[in-house]
């Protein structure tokens, strides 16, 4: 849900600053003395440009007389900066599109903006793991299949898909999605079932007064989705390890789909997948990574002909 998170809940307020004629030299001992990654440069107390400690490794590379250049001349601008009441999936974003680690905090307008923070990928992935992973592959897919490997049974109202050069075995590159509506008969047994009974997920009046405006989905509930995506791989799929990122509510009754891509082969049959739920307007709800196990099927596995009918 992290994107009713302002960024001002998580960000850095000590920001180590210093104005555009101090030398490099004092910018660096600032960054060795506190323990920082970077220098925020502000001009009558206006932020207008960083350096890091990439900056400072690649400068040295280029210039000799480094120590003693004054910081308007090697710092970084324009400066990318991100408002105090932007939520952490837009300081994400923000990092991602611009390819910056170090993202300044400020509140005001465009004619007077003050420095009130700063918020950097090590923070963010505390929270967003997945900051750092690769870009979405966008290569031709190949041809969908409809895959049925370890299921006891399916339902009219779930829909499933596979990605895949094989219906027999698993490879980098292919991609499982299991869909459908989690209702609120749903969330009320998994919540006995659980004994997750937060009212938030259960009571409307009180879910009303919380930031979300109305129940929701528990997250766990929504994860499970992506054990049903997992489970429409070809072979008998056994999960290791899953890490998981919350990004937004999943509102209950909304349609809801799980995207499992195997991105890695571990070798001796462990594959490391990118695992993503969104709900029905495409809002990624919650993003991770998952490891697992696939083994071949028991001799005895039912064929998808003698699948045992929905109940």
């Amino acid at each position: 849900m992290h994107d009713t998170i302002p960024i001002a809940e998580v960000m850095l307020e000590d920001v180590v600053t210093a104005s555009p004629d101090a030398t490099a030299t004092e910018a660096a001992t600032l960054v060795c003395d506190e323990g920082v990654s970077s220098v925020v440069v502000v001009r009558d107390g206006e932020p207008v440009g960083i350096v890091t400690e990439g900056d400072f490794v690649a400068h040295l590379c280029d210039r000799t007389d480094l120590g003693g250049l004054e910081l308007r001349e090697i710092m970084s601008t324009p400066l990318t900066t991100i408002e105090a009441t932007a939520s952490i999936v837009d300081a994400v974003e923000r990092c991602r599109t611009t390819d910056i680690e170090h993202l300044p905090v400020v509140s005001g307008d465009d004619d007077a903006t003050e420095l009130v923070g700063i918020v950097t990928t090590i923070e963010l992935s505390y929270y967003v793991p997945q900051l750092v992973r690769r870009a979405t592959d966008t290569r031709e897919q190949p041809p969908r299949q409809r895959v049925r490997t370890d299921t006891l049974y399916e339902r009219d109202d779930w829909t499933f898909e596979y990605h895949g050069a094989d219906e027999t075995t698993v490879s980098v590159g292919d991609i499982a999605r299991f869909s459908k509506t989690i209702s609120d008969a749903e969330v009320e047994a998994f919540a006995e079932v659980t004994g997750d009974t937060n009212r938030v997920h259960l009571d409307a009046a009180y879910a009303a007064e919380t930031r979300f405006g109305e129940r929701i989905v528990h997250g766990v509930l929504a994860t499970g989705l992506i054990s049903a995506a997992l489970a429409r791989l070809p072979g008998l799929t056994i999960y290791l390890s899953q890490e998981s990122s919350f990004r937004a509510p999943l509102s209950i009754g909304a349609d809801a789909t799980a995207v499992c891509e195997i991105v890695e082969d571990l070798g001796h049959a462990k594959y490391r997948i990118e695992t993503t739920v969104t709900d029905g307007d495409g809002t990624v709800v919650l993003d991770g990574s998952a490891v697992v196990l696939v083994d071949d099927l028991p001799p005895m596995a039912v064929r998808e002909d003698d699948a045992t009918p929905a109940q």
